[in-house]
């Protein structure tokens, strides 16, 4: 568990989830997959977890979803469009993007190959939808960011953004390595651009983060 200046970040693996605070609950982005459970509930126990974000539906980001909607009685909030995809992440074609995209399929083989519980979806996430209204955090929205998955979306909480897989920070701030669509990928990075966020936290890697420029920073060093 790492605590950047007031954002709750568990790491598991190569797996990123936030809880943002709120006065009438928290907000669980992300629950990793299966075989970090245990870990990642140790920690969970310190929040009032009222609502369960889920940025797309693979996996490595929605093992646990179903466990921990029960296990503190929380919502679901995820795109319709990933509805679908949660049940079975083979049914969507992923492309690769450059020689990194090659080593991450091979590496996350197993985990498309593996069925997550099944979920009900309480909340279908839209652009601009306050998230944070359920747990009384002001000024916290979803935002579409498609193409690692044509339904992912992200948080913007402030000048804080949670982002998903819709960039990876394994050595350094990069285009998605897979996605279902490098053109809406890109589109998104677009997006992030106009948001301009202070802080941005990625479902794999650290965070960019430190003053206002961080989101040039994260682009600067990024090839697309």
């Amino acid at each position: 568990m790492m605590n950047y200046d007031g954002i709750n970040m568990i790491t598991c693996g190569s797996e990123n989830c936030y809880v943002i605070r709120g006065k009438d609950g928290d907000i669980l982005i992300d629950t990793g997959s299966t075989r970090y459970r245990e870990e990642i509930g140790v920690w969970l126990d310190n929040y009032n977890i009222r609502l369960i974000f889920l940025t797309h539906g693979h996996n490595d980001h929605i093992g646990n979803a179903a466990y921990f909607a029960k296990r503190f009685d929380a919502d679901i909030a995820m795109s319709a469009y990933d509805t679908a995809l949660a049940r079975d992440n083979k049914i969507h074609k992923l492309y690769r993007t450059g020689a990194r995209g090659f080593v991450i399929m091979a590496a996350s083989k197993m985990t498309f190959l593996s069925r997550s519980e099944s979920f009900e979806t309480n909340i279908f996430l839209e652009d601009g939808l306050p998230v944070g209204d359920i747990c009384g955090i002001d000024d916290c929205v979803a935002v579409r960011l498609d193409g690692h998955t044509k339904g992912s979306f992200g948080v913007l909480h402030g000048k804080d953004l949670y982002l998903g897989d819709a960039a990876m920070n394994f050595v350094a701030p990069s285009f998605p390595a897979i996605c279902e669509s490098p053109k809406a990928a890109r589109e998104s990075l677009d997006l992030i651009r106009e948001l301009k966020p202070e802080r941005v936290f990625f479902g794999h890697g650290s965070p960019v983060m430190g003053d206002s420029h961080a989101y040039e920073k994260m682009f600067n060093k990024t090839i697309f």
